[in-house]
């Protein structure tokens, strides 16, 4: 199911009154948010430290393609880093 921005914010609010740890912990809603639009899966608590935050996995990814220019997705040449701001380069 995808969502647009007013629903997965109705989501995020809902989980926000109703369970505190999300309020504190980014990995944890998303994984709320995952479990709310039915994807079933489980974490160990203890394993969830371990994983990257989502943010570092999406920045890695536009820092490779952007960057270091490789492994560019079919026709997008530039993929921007949100609150980054550009400068051409003149060759």
């Amino acid at each position: 199911m995808k969502l647009n921005e007013k629903s997965t914010k109705k989501i995020v609010e809902e989980l926000l009154r109703d369970d505190p740890r999300c309020r504190s912990d980014d990995k944890w809603l998303v994984i709320q948010v995952l479990r709310k639009l039915g994807f079933n899966f489980y974490i160990d608590y203890r394993d969830l430290k371990d994983i990257p935050a989502f943010e570092t996995i999406t920045k890695s990814r536009r820092k490779i393609q952007n960057e270091e220019n490789r492994y560019h997705a079919e026709g997008d040449e530039f993929i921007p880093e949100i609150g980054v701001t550009y400068e051409k380069k003149i060759n």
